[in-house]
């Protein structure tokens, strides 16, 4: 078995990228985070991909992805990413790669693994989290949102484990508001 595992957290397309709303209506919107999640998904396939969702229309086109699903049974970000870690590290996963759907420039993300036993990858902003690589051996608290990488740091900082932050990374690059569009244009 694989060691190694992907995970992905995808909410609806249909309210994905609500921050767009000024510059694209809600059918270019949906395209626009299925056509990079399709990206994220495509570029970790070397590894076992797991999609935590709570949509039908984001499981099968998943499914059709050759992802497996992990159904969340409860909403939010945060509850997702811990309830996919926590299936994954009970089916016996060592390390966990933990990245958004949004990532303009995904191809070679599962490099990942391996640089150290955790690897945070802020964004551009050195705001939020966009790939987190742990161990499933370690307590990890998820703090997804504005200033996610500070907590992120905080948290990884209290394992034993050593962390290696990436700043300068292509992973950095995501879809978050209308300024970010200029990558994928």
């Amino acid at each position: 078995m694989n060691d190694r595992a992907v995970l992905i957290p995808i909410k609806d397309f249909e309210s994905a990228k609500v921050r767009l709303s000024k510059v694209l209506d809600s059918d270019a919107r949906a395209d626009l985070a299925k056509e990079l999640a399709t990206s994220v998904v495509t570029a970790c396939n070397e590894n076992p991909v797991f999609i935590a969702c709570e949509d039908d229309a984001v499981e099968s086109w998943a499914r059709d992805l050759g992802a497996e699903i992990l159904r969340n049974p409860s909403d939010g970000l945060n509850e997702a990413v811990d309830f996919g870690f926590r299936d994954l590290q009970k089916r016996g996963f060592e390390s966990v790669l933990i990245t958004h759907g949004d990532l303009i420039y995904p191809e070679g993300l599962p490099s990942l693994f391996g640089m150290e036993e955790i690897v945070i990858v802020p964004d551009t902003e050195l705001d939020g989290t966009n790939v987190l690589v742990l161990p499933t051996r370690i307590p990890f608290e998820f703090s997804y949102g504005p200033n996610s990488y500070t907590r992120h740091l905080k948290s990884a900082s209290k394992s034993e484990a050593q962390v290696l932050v990436v700043t300068d990374s292509k992973f950095a690059f995501d879809i978050d508001d209308p300024d970010d569009l200029h990558h994928v244009l």
